[in-house]
């Protein structure tokens, strides 16, 4: 990719990351953090209310959340504003990610508000899966995962407080929303009565055909999105002590909130499979983990996850699976963890490499 600097830096080129745009100091960061944050609680409290509230949905577009959702929109877009004002236009090519995931929440907006008018509100699982959803979805994944772009680029791999609290709030809050619009495919559900007469039974509560398939599923994805976001990050930073295990009960609490104690068997196996997860980044990282170790983390919280939760389940009387159903779940967690943490954790090919590999052989 050519490189773009003095002159060629100029024009549209410059909202394009280049090298010799201004990094994003610590500060900015901060209030960035803040602004990523009343942006998804407003989008949290909107679909839970789509979720669980539909009777509230009247005059949906001005409602309370919609209202917080704008506001942090709106902040970020200020934020944006303000740090070209003062660093330079070429500081929206530094904060790029933030920048497309600002356009997309805006045009998601105004996408839900004609969705609305043309077909009415979304309710239950619908609100998951609405295209105005989904691109606002997308606006706030590329919004939330911006702190850690910015991050990256920084030579260091030792990480401060304020950078792992950085890297902390990016990663839950993005897992957090995932799952949320997964709402399908997650058991932070497990308690909740989505429809009339029906709760939503954790994974291995329920012997109905259905429900063992439905949960199979839930436990590969959970697996598959935790070791994932947390194997991407671990490869590059090392992080303040307790900053794994803080995201592993943080992903875990919000169900605390929205359900009541028949969830506490998947709090514990967050918390334990949190607890792995932290005890194995400082053993194997050297500072930071290599593909091997990184597999092996990934399998460790796959299995601990949910072989905690059936354990806690059983404690309770609650579990319904027999033992080649739960121990098969705990097999299949721990394989695609580390299938997925090794993938993730495959290093990128260097510019010279790819050149190399599309050429074939050279000559002696």
């Amino acid at each position: 990719m050519k490189q773009l600097r003095g002159p060629e830096a100029r024009g549209w080129r410059r909202y394009l990351p280049h090298p010799g745009a201004p990094e994003v100091t610590d500060g900015e960061l901060t209030v960035f953090i803040v602004c990523a944050l009343v942006t998804t609680i407003g989008l949290a409290g909107d679909i839970a209310r789509h979720l669980t509230d539909p009777a509230s949905l009247a005059n949906d577009f001005l409602s309370g959340w919609h209202l917080v959702l704008y506001g942090g929109v709106a902040s970020v877009g200020t934020w944006i504003g303000v740090g070209a004002i003062r660093r330079g236009p070429d500081y929206v090519g530094s904060v790029a990610t933030a920048t497309i995931g600002f356009l997309l929440l805006g045009i998601g907006g105004v996408a839900d508000a004609a969705w609305h008018g043309a077909f009415g509100t979304e309710v239950a699982v619908e609100a998951l899966v609405s295209p105005p959803h989904l691109l606002v979805f997308a606006g706030l994944v590329l919004l939330l995962t911006a702190p850690i772009v910015w991050l990256w680029r920084r030579p260091a791999r030792r990480l401060g407080a304020l950078e792992s609290l950085a890297v902390l709030v990016s990663l839950v809050s993005t897992v957090l929303v995932t799952t949320l619009f997964t709402g399908f495919l997650t058991p932070l559900a497990g308690g909740l009565s989505l429809q009339p007469g029906y709760t939503e039974p954790l994974v291995g509560e329920s012997l109905q055909d259905y429900d063992q398939v439905r949960g199979l599923g839930i436990a590969l994805w959970t697996t598959v999105l935790v070791v994932a976001g947390f194997t991407l990050v671990l490869v590059r930073f090392r992080l303040l002590p307790g900053t794994v295990l803080a995201g592993f009960l943080l992903i875990g609490a919000p169900a605390i909130v929205v359900s009541d104690t028949s969830i506490m068997p998947l709090v514990a196996g967050f918390g334990v499979a949190g607890l792995v997860a932290e005890v194995l980044a400082l053993v194997l990282g050297r500072p930071t983990l290599d593909r091997l170790s990184a597999s092996l983390l990934g399998a460790a919280v796959g299995a601990m996850l949910w072989a905690t939760t059936f354990a806690a389940l059983r404690m309770d009387d609650r579990l319904s699976w027999n033992p080649s159903l739960w121990a098969g779940t705990v097999t299949l967690s721990a394989l695609f963890g580390a299938v997925t943490a090794a993938v993730v954790a495959l290093p990128a090919p260097t510019g010279d490499s790819l050149v190399d590999g599309l050429s074939g052989p050279q000559p002696a």
